[in-house]
């Protein structure tokens, strides 16, 4: 998932403005939602049997710290009147610490540093006391099998697809071949990311992947440019400004093109169809005790209305599951991919 950070001025002024300065109602032919402000619940109360799951030693901890990550509203996001943390990300995650019965603190922390973050404690540290910063990462987490490699669990709650943003009047794409020789911009650290670069069979950075093949050279076409850049507002600046030919995003890409757009002429519009559709999921060190707790309070919260509210505040309800479907290590992908498997 590209989850970013750091702001590129102009177009995060746009972005705040169009955020918090419009009333003008949602349209079907924009997709434009404006912000709504925080949920303010209702929340559920503590569910004994979910909270008896929950280690005593976790219980009685104080606050569990959360890791999320500031820059894709809807999903998480910053207050613009209030600087908090808001999104479905963040209320989700308050609703599941609800059931468990403990106090639970959001944390802005940069995407690509949260896993790392969630694993920083050695198990000679946690003998002695020590715990990693982070409980779990509630941060539209794509799971992945080398992701998962490393020493993650994922527990998925929500889903979404990938697209194509393209720069209205500049190239066009409608698949990933049109990527070959254009500059492309991801978010850094996310799975589109590592995904155009395995399209080239390479690693991020450019190391061959063994065996693999360039899909770019295979087609007798030039490779592709991938820039990578932190903040979605960076992200979009790049495309508008001309530095990159597409943006490849995922969660909820027609709510921020329609933000950048505002009621003006249409500055980006996406290209092609969905693609790749795939869990969000709720990142944990593997093996963590609270994962059975975390698991069941995500279904309780499904099937007793409180999920539907959050998702329907901020006008998500298309990435809503049944609580049949969530699931640890969940990597299916639903529908046509974006690219080949690599």
């Amino acid at each position: 998932m590209m989850r970013l950070r750091s702001l590129g001025l102009s177009i995060a002024v746009m972005l705040v403005a169009v955020a918090c300065g419009s009333t003008s109602p949602a349209t079907s032919a924009t997709g434009y939602v404006p912000y709504p402000g925080p949920w303010a619940g209702p929340f559920p109360s503590k569910v004994d049997s979910i909270a008896s799951e929950v280690p005593a030693s976790l219980r009685s901890a104080g606050p569990l710290q959360l890791a999320t990550s500031s820059d894709a509203l809807p999903i998480d996001g910053i207050d613009p009147n209030t600087g908090a943390l808001v999104g479905w990300d963040v209320d989700v995650g308050a609703a599941i610490c609800k059931v468990m019965g403990v106090v639970c603190t959001p944390n802005n922390v940069t995407f690509d540093d949260i896993l790392a973050q969630l694993k920083a404690s050695t198990p000679d540290e946690i003998s002695n006391g020590d715990k990693p910063r982070y409980v779990f990462s509630i941060a539209g987490w794509t799971p992945t099998v080398e992701r998962e490699n490393s020493g993650i669990d994922f527990i998925s709650y929500a889903q979404g697809g990938e697209n194509w943003v393209e720069r209205v009047g500049g190239p066009t794409i409608t698949q990933a071949l049109d990527m070959c020789g254009h500059t492309v911009v991801t978010g850094s650290g996310g799975i589109e990311e590592a995904q155009a670069w395995g399209f080239m069979g390479k690693q991020v950075g450019g190391v061959p992947i063994a065996g693999d093949k360039d899909n770019c050279t295979a087609a007798g076409k030039p490779d592709i440019k991938v820039l990578s850049l932190s903040g979605v507002p960076a992200v979009y600046e790049a495309l508008i400004s001309g530095r990159a030919d597409f943006v490849w995003d995922d969660g909820s890409i027609a709510y921020k093109v329609a933000q950048i757009n505002g009621s003006g002429p249409k500055k980006v519009q996406i290209g092609g169809s969905g693609c790749s559709e795939s869990a969000y999921a709720i990142a944990l060190v593997k093996g963590s005790p609270i994962e059975q707790a975390v698991t069941d309070a995500v279904k309780y919260i499904i099937d007793h209305g409180y999920y539907t509210k959050i998702l329907d505040h901020w006008s998500a309800q298309d990435s809503a599951i049944p609580s049949s479907e969530v699931s640890l290590n969940n990597n299916t992908v639903i529908g046509q991919p974006c690219v080949p498997n690599y």
